[in-house]
């Protein structure tokens, strides 16, 4: 089976973050509630899910939401978690921070959840995330991917469990070391994403043993990247590294193929989408390649088929990270025999690494009833979480672009964090 990175990048393009996107500002600020509800136990556990229900963005939260409620019916069909039904309410993650935090308000103070489950966007948590951690909310994000966000002060209320940035970083890095090169040179727009990334991929050649000869910034908006490119070709490299988004950092990838015909073009997730069926000629040359690396979207899709409603034959992208998010911080409360999110989620992170490994709520409860740790993996049957709350091991797919200018899968590529 084909598997689909561009997939999961058009809906990253969307809802998570972008190079355009990273600076992005509400146009106004919500009025939030004065009153600040303070942790407390009803006994019940109630999860909010924050998804893009309106704008570009609802083509996938959409899908995820009926992913969320069979997630949770599945584990309430078996008794619940402290003896409960758990809740789920759900709220519109928006186009844009104003949406987002008008629902993480109304979560919080009107419903008063324990946990949030998302938000997809790496923009979106940078905005909502002081107000979930000042409130003790506790917080899984199965599609918030930047590399910033490991260092949040989040007093380890905040995991996420699709692959990070940073992890992306080590793969590049991978597909650099295996064209044989020791040097490199790396291009990158100047925004906070891309310098974030460019800072991470330069860092995971380090440990690769290759060094970058040349980083040129390039201007998003510049209608003409020849320059920059001038700037690469000094160092007479073979192989370019090369991050960005599908508009920009298409353009740039377009300038590097006509003006360096002999280099190979490393990329970054969001590049898989850019199309070249007008221009074959630049891909079809053996002389010049590119290989690009994603997320694997298609990770645990069999596992995920008694998720899906009638008549859907497809998980929607991220629905294996939604439905380890749910799950996780079920099984945490389960354990800690608490619905308070400071009290459940210091057992998110030991729940998937170390214990008898188990693959559904179900199993994983029945172990801990037995009086034992847990090793929780999900629908990929590779999650481990790092001290940071991120996955320490994922999956990768590497892409290309075929003779017609396509981009085409081409294999598989495991990668493990490093120190």
């Amino acid at each position: 089976m084909i598997r689909r990175p561009a997939l999961l990048v058009v809906a990253f393009s969307v809802v998570a973050c972008s190079s355009n996107e990273a600076t992005t500002v509400p146009d106004s600020t919500p009025e939030f509630s004065t009153t600040i509800p303070q942790p407390d136990s009803d006994g019940v556990l109630r999860f909010g899910l924050l998804v893009p229900q309106s704008g570009d963005g609802a083509a996938l939260g959409e899908p995820l939401v009926a992913i969320a409620e069979a997630t949770v019916r599945a584990i309430n069909d078996g008794g619940g978690v402290l003896g409960r039904p758990i809740e789920l309410v759900v709220a519109d993650e928006g186009a844009d921070a104003t949406t987002a935090l008008e629902s993480v308000d109304a979560l919080v103070s009107d419903e008063g959840i324990d946990a949030l489950i998302g938000p997809l966007s790496s923009n979106v948590a940078f905005d909502v995330l002081p107000r979930l951690i000042d409130t003790g909310v506790a917080v899984c994000s199965p599609g918030a991917t930047a590399v910033s966000l490991a260092s949040f002060p989040d007093d380890e209320l905040f995991v996420r469990t699709t692959a990070s940035d940073g992890l992306a970083s080590q793969a590049i890095a991978q597909l650099v070391a295996q064209t044989g090169v020791t040097n490199t040179v790396i291009a990158y727009p100047d925004d906070p994403f891309g310098r974030d990334l460019s800072k991470a991929v330069t860092r995971a050649l380090s440990l690769q043993g290759i060094t970058v000869d040349a980083s040129v910034s390039f201007n998003a908006a510049d209608a003409d990247y020849s320059d920059d490119v001038a700037d690469l070709a000094a160092s007479q490299p073979m192989v370019v590294t090369l991050v960005g988004d599908g508009e920009s950092g298409g353009r740039f990838m377009r300038s590097v193929l006509e003006e360096l015909p002999a280099a190979t073009v490393v990329v970054n997730d969001a590049l898989a989408t850019v199309d070249l069926t007008d221009r074959p000629d630049l891909v079809n040359d053996p002389a010049r390649s590119v290989i690009g690396v994603a997320v694997d979207s298609d990770a645990g899709e069999d596992e995920l088929l008694s998720y899906l409603p009638p008549g859907v034959t497809d998980a929607p992208p991220l629905a294996a990270a939604l439905v380890d998010c749910i799950n996780l911080l079920a099984l945490a409360a389960d354990f800690s025999q608490s619905d308070i999110g400071a009290e459940f989620m210091p057992q998110v992170i030991a729940a998937s690494r170390g214990g008898s490994a188990c693959r559904t709520f179900t199993e994983c409860a029945d172990i801990i009833e037995a009086g034992l740790n847990i090793d929780y993996n999900g629908p990929t049957g590779t999650l481990s979480l790092d001290a940071n709350g991120d996955p320490s091991i994922a999956t990768f797919v590497t892409f290309g672009f075929d003779g017609d200018g396509n981009t085409t899968y081409r294999a598989d590529l495991g990668v493990f964090s490093t120190p």
